[in-house]
């Protein structure tokens, strides 16, 4: 049975989707069948894997839906191990539908049960908010990933964050762990950043350092990773870390 990863942070902006997809197509090149489910309605992670949300009727909007699609239906192959379900604005419609229905925040897990025998990793990118679609997310999740920018607001509202996972842990979903930490957009110049990568480390499991550098943005329309265009960048060599962490721990 696959493994199901959200990566989820009610902050927006520290790398989460770029993390989802260079992550995704890391295991995929691994040989590891992976699937994508890109669940925040501003459609990032499609984006990223260079597709318009609009051109695709079947999305994670389908599936969630009350007239729901089956998830298989609403796939797309990105290539050999890597599919996606994609976005749509009209998610920000459906989750308000959403908070009326019986058993809410178990919507996504029954959608994925017929799908986990047939991938390797199922990886889930969360909206920038502690939402119904995250609760969702972290509701059917085996692991949560934490992508945090190294900043003095963003560690802040770790402890919000790990609040929230502990409260579905103990209602929802017993089986939940974080996995770690992704300190992200990282600079090692800045006093600062320094100082927060420390105080992360000293509490929390930080199992890649993302620097803050232009590449990591560079092939988002183009459906390109960081290893994609540079193989041997500190981003990619982060991202491969990860990886390689989520495969041995997946064991």
């Amino acid at each position: 049975m696959g493994k199901v990863i959200s990566f989820a942070n009610q902050k927006g902006g520290v790398a989460k989707t770029t993390s989802v997809f260079n992550v995704g197509v890391a295991l995929s090149k691994r040989g590891k069948k992976t699937l994508m489910i890109d669940l925040d309605s501003q459609a990032s992670l499609s984006i990223s894997a260079g597709l318009e949300p609009f051109e695709h009727e079947l999305s994670i909007v389908s599936v969630l839906g009350k007239k729901s699609e089956s998830i298989n239906m609403c796939m797309l192959e990105l290539n050999k191990n890597l599919y996606i379900v994609t976005s749509r604005l009209e998610l920000a419609q459906l989750e308000i539908e959403m908070i009326g229905r019986q058993a809410r925040e178990l919507i996504l897990k029954r959608a994925l049960i017929p799908v986990l025998d047939d991938f390797d990793y199922i990886l889930i990118d969360c909206p920038p908010q502690l939402s119904i679609l995250t609760i969702n997310a972290l509701s059917c999740s085996d692991y949560v990933i934490i992508p945090v920018k190294t900043d003095y607001l963003a560690y802040r509202g770790m402890e919000l964050l790990h609040e929230s996972i502990k409260e579905i842990q103990e209602i929802i979903n017993q089986k939940l762990k974080i996995l770690g930490i992704i300190a992200t957009l990282y600079e090692s110049r800045v006093k600062d950043d320094n100082k927060i990568l420390f105080a992360i480390k000293d509490k929390y499991n930080v199992i890649a350092t993302i620097k803050k550098l232009a590449i990591a943005k560079k092939g988002i329309y183009d459906g390109l990773t960081v290893a994609d265009q540079s193989p041997d960048n500190d981003i990619a060599k982060e991202y491969d870390k990860v990886c390689e962490y989520i495969i041995k721990v997946g064991k």
